[in-house]
């Protein structure tokens, strides 16, 4: 009754019954009354429809296969579990020792119990931030491990470790990691991990991970038949959950779709939605970093509260401008499909897509990054005329989720081809394709930029010859000259250097009342000034 309630399918042998409430934590399984106290404490009332099938599974060591919406709970379906068997675990072992009946030291293994696998940073970051929430009273510890934490912590006394496949996978190779006490094994948003390619690494932390009553299980929003046949290979006898219609959008999210006809009309739409008291929170999504650096740019001019999160940025970079957005003093973050997947930001009211995504998958999972935890919200997808391939397939989706979709979207051709790339104007790129600036004003911003160049130069050339620097040999840091190559191998004058002065121009006077000096590099020697300007033509043998 409760799986028909929740519209939870479940597939496999020997099904545990569903989680009626958060009470039967105590009840039925005997866990730990703080962790029950820190959900309640935490604003956790009634678990969700995959908490309430995923947490007993995983209770009971069932390896698991678990599909369900974005937003709808999955980071607490396995780590609640996760706490609640290391810490009986813990409990099982003190008591034994306190007995001491058979007269045996029985202390509590060394060593991580359960790994946490994501394919980004801030994933993980995220969800050590619910990790701690339920973590107080409990006696367990949890890392998440990035460049700091690699390098000098000691993981023989972690319980719970968050990690990226790669960076995991090194520390296991160099034997600085032991994973052979590990209990639970989880790969969140699998389907991401192994389309990124990580799964040689997974297959290494699987490898070492080889304690007997080990527990597998994979979570996603989307799972692609491709891919679920790569997670069976991963599982043994699995229990497979799906919550909800397969690889379908939110319905608590008002999806629509914008027509901007050409590349240039996606900004010009943008502002008109953020100046027309669209609501924030507004999460925008582009197709690339560079697109992203160049959208934030934009914005910023308009005086928007604007950040941008790319993979190139630093992890305390990246990790600063979440928290700004998480804090509201950003009201607009930009964003990939990478590092957007599956964050949960709190309260984001409106979703832009403003790259038109790749796939359907793309776009299920940007459009749950809003309208999450019973919350409500709404989704704008732009499309331009290239974008007609690929159209059809997200008009479905919006109709599927109760949007309003003309009749001709739903009867295009198909594209033939799943995977999608926008494609931008001959002759513009990714980076500078985003700006309203006419062609000629931004050739005069280049033609500026060049003079501005050429000015630094050149002072930096004046500079050098105050100094005695041969044009042969410029300071460090500047570009080869064809003069530079042509004099390769002289020396320079063997006299003290003087300061650089202060003023360019007095440089010049000075020179100028000097002509000539400039000339002398090899011998050190200075020809007479003349008296007169010159013509432009030197007469032989003269200096």
């Amino acid at each position: 009754v409760i799986r028909k309630h929740y519209r939870i399918k479940l597939t496999g042998t020997d099904l545990p019954c569903p989680l009626r409430c958060f009470a039967e934590l105590r009840t039925r399984f005997k866990s730990n009354p703080r962790l029950l106290s820190n959900l309640t404490d935490s604003g956790y009332s009634e678990p969700t429809p995959i908490q309430r099938q995923a947490i007993p599974a995983l209770t009971g060591r069932r390896d698991l296969l678990a599909v369900a919406p974005t937003g709808s709970g999955k980071t607490l379906a396995f780590l609640v579990p996760i706490v609640a068997g290391i810490r009986a675990l813990r409990s099982g072992y003190i008591a034994q020792q306190k007995a001491g009946k058979s007269g045996k030291q029985y202390e509590y293994p060394e060593g991580v119990k359960a790994v946490v696998l994501s394919p980004t940073h801030e994933l993980a970051s995220q969800q050590l931030r619910t990790l701690k929430l339920i973590l107080p009273g409990t006696g367990l510890r949890c890392c998440l491990l990035s460049k700091s934490t690699a390098a000098g912590s000691d993981f023989s006394k972690v319980d719970i470790l968050l990690a990226n496949p790669l960076r995991l996978s090194n520390l296991v190779e160099g034997k600085k990691v032991s994973l052979s006490q590990t209990r639970y094994l989880i790969l969140d948003e699998a389907d991401k991990l192994f389309e990124l390619g990580f799964m040689e690494q997974i297959d290494g932390v699987i490898a070492a991970c080889t304690h007997k009553d080990i527990a597998r299980a994979l979570f996603s929003a989307t799972l692609p038949e491709k891919v679920e046949e790569l997670a069976r290979s991963v599982l043994q006898l699995p229990l497979r959950i799906t919550v909800g219609a397969r690889n379908t959008a939110s319905t608590s999210v008002t999806q629509s779709l914008k027509f901007v006809g050409r590349e240039n009309g996606k900004l010009s739409a943008l502002r008109q939605l953020l100046t027309s008291g669209i609501k924030p929170p507004v999460l925008v999504f582009v197709a690339s970093k560079e697109r992203a650096k160049a959208l934030d740019k934009e914005l910023k001019f308009d005086g928007v509260r604007v950040d941008c999160i790319a993979a190139d940025h630093s992890e305390a970079a990246r990790a600063a401008a979440v928290e700004g957005f998480r804090s509201g003093r950003t009201w607009v973050l930009i964003a990939t499909d990478l590092i957007g997947r599956g964050m949960d930001f709190i309260g984001v009211n409106t979703v832009i897509n403003y790259d038109f995504p790749n796939s359907t998958i793309d776009y299920i999972h940007r459009v749950g990054r809003t309208g999450r935890a019973g919350q409500t919200g709404e989704a704008i997808t732009f499309f331009t005329e290239d974008d007609s391939g690929q159209l059809r397939r997200i008009a479905n989706l919006v109709k599927e989720s109760g949007g309003e979709v003309p009749d001709w979207m739903l009867h295009l051709k198909k594209a033939e081809k799943d995977a999608y790339k926008p494609r931008l104007p001959s002759g513009v790129t990714a980076a500078d394709s985003i700006s309203t600036l006419p062609k000629m004003d931004r050739i005069r911003q280049k033609r500026k930029q060049q003079i501005i160049d050429q000015s630094k130069a050149k002072k930096q050339r004046l500079i050098d010859q105050s100094q005695g620097i041969s044009p042969a040999q410029p300071s460090k840091g500047a570009g080869k000259s064809p003069q530079g190559e042509q004099s390769k191998g002289r020396d320079r004058p063997s006299q003290a250097k003087p300061n650089p002065p202060k003023d360019v121009k007095a440089l010049k006077q000075k020179q100028a009342g000097t002509a000539g000096q400039a000339k002398a590099h090899g011998n050190g020697k200075a020809g007479k000034a003349e008296g007169k300007p010159s013509q432009g033509v030197m007469k032989k043998g003269k200096k």
